[in-house]
């Protein structure tokens, strides 16, 4: 049985380097890079962020290819399988290591969250992930390896979860304030407790169901994201059309929603591109408190520039387009 996951990590990109090609874990010849060298690895991922100036937010993406003893695939035939898979993403930069040293064989994959060739980030988008996974089970059956069907979480719902969902998101297009968001909500008769001593945004239905904003399994609808949509002005932000587009990853129905989304990510290098102060004319919906601003920066990870967000908290018209700033 084979698996592949993009796991969540915290460790810093110097650090996550010498983990996957560790000796205790693997060997020189388990080892390879696309478009890049192993032995340099981190200083080119570098390079090629320094030239688009895009070294905040994610650095990497960590993927995991795990196979079944049961498979029975020699090392080198799963470092050529995860070779083959790092090949799918032209354009970035991939480290694979494979690690034979815990009883059954894996892969570690290090993706460069930029593109060498335009300078894109990589967004773990529902239909990236599913296109992935299509062509890694391809691959499976290739090399005769069995493969796990998931099954989208959303088959089974009850409808007082169907539609809470669907009311939330009206509200979101519907509102410019975390305030306005939940009186839309308390009109058609849900409560929303959204405090900050607390995690999470929690839901009461009109029948009385409670549920929390990660068991929605919609990242629109996380409490840190949802902060940064209306500190920046909601519907009425230039970053809307990117928010309410944005495509959750599949999840199963045991999965743990975490916090660390794509979706912020998105945010993150939209306004890591505002244009320059002299292509557009601020007129921000309003001032963010020091307090305000401080709790959006702890959420993205990184300062935001006054120009960053006068650009995206405001509807003005800029010579300088959103097409051009793609």
């Amino acid at each position: 049985m084979a698996i592949v996951k993009f796991v969540t990590s915290d460790c810093p990109m110097n650090n996550i380097f010498p983990y996957v090609m560790r000796k205790e874990a693997t060997e020189q010849r388990l080892i390879s890079g696309i478009e890049c060298s192993p032995e340099t690895a981190l200083e080119e991922f570098r390079y090629v962020k320094q030239k688009y100036s895009k070294e905040d937010g994610r650095t990497y993406y960590h993927i995991v290819q795990s196979f079944a003893p049961t498979d029975n695939l020699t090392p080198e035939t799963a470092h050529e399988i995860g070779i083959r898979f790092a090949e799918h993403f032209p354009g970035y930069q991939v480290l694979v290591a494979t690690h034979h040293n815990t009883g059954h064989t894996h892969n570690h994959l290090i993706m460069n969250s930029v593109n060498y060739h335009n300078g894109k980030k990589f967004h773990q988008t529902r239909d990236e992930l599913l296109e992935g996974k299509a062509y890694y089970n391809k691959l499976c059956q290739e090399y005769g390896l069995s493969i796990t069907e998931e099954k989208s979480s959303y088959g089974k719902w009850p409808e007082w979860k169907r539609l809470l969902r669907r009311f939330a998101l009206y509200a979101i297009s519907n509102s410019d304030t975390k305030e306005e968001f939940i009186a839309c909500m308390r009109e058609h008769g849900y409560n929303v407790k959204w405090e900050d001593k607390y995690k999470y945004i929690t839901f009461t239905t009109p029948d009385n169901h409670v549920c929390r904003d990660k068991s929605l399994f919609d990242e629109r609808l996380l409490k840190d994201n949802l902060e940064v949509y209306f500190a920046l002005g909601g519907v009425s932000s230039e970053l809307y059309d990117e928010y309410n587009d944005y495509k959750t990853p599949a999840h199963t129905h045991d999965a743990s929603m975490t916090v660390t989304t794509g979706l912020i990510n998105l945010l993150d290098d939209l306004l890591s591109i505002a244009p320059p102060e002299d292509d557009y004319e601020p007129n921000p919906t309003k001032e963010l408190s020091t307090a305000e601003k401080l709790r959006l920066e702890k959420i993205l990870g990184r300062k935001i520039s006054p120009n960053a967000y006068a650009c995206y908290s405001t509807q003005e018209e800029y010579e300088q387009g959103m097409s051009m700033i793609w």
